[in-house]
């Protein structure tokens, strides 16, 4: 099985993302479903920041909000992933 490892940036004073060089991720809706694509690069970017809001001392309610402003494709639907309460 491959092994990818990938470093989560630590949490201090808010959360910090890292993309990869390359990195394109697209969010759309259709049908009620929330549709995400992305390269490699952008997979795993998403990846860690997903695996960034697993840390302990990042809070509970912290989240991200993704847009095509800050690192989504043109016309993409704007997308917030977060950690539950």
């Amino acid at each position: 099985m491959p092994r990818l490892i990938l470093d989560v940036p630590d949490y201090i004073r808010g959360l910090h993302a890292e993309w990869d060089e390359g990195f394109e991720i697209s969010v759309h809706i259709r049908d009620d479903e929330v549709i995400v694509w992305a390269n490699d690069a952008g997979l795993r970017s998403l990846a860690r920041l997903l695996l960034g809001l697993t840390v302990d001392s990042v809070p509970d309610s912290a989240h991200w909000h993704l847009d095509d402003l800050n690192s989504l494709k043109d016309g993409s639907t704007p997308l917030t992933i977060g950690k539950l309460i």
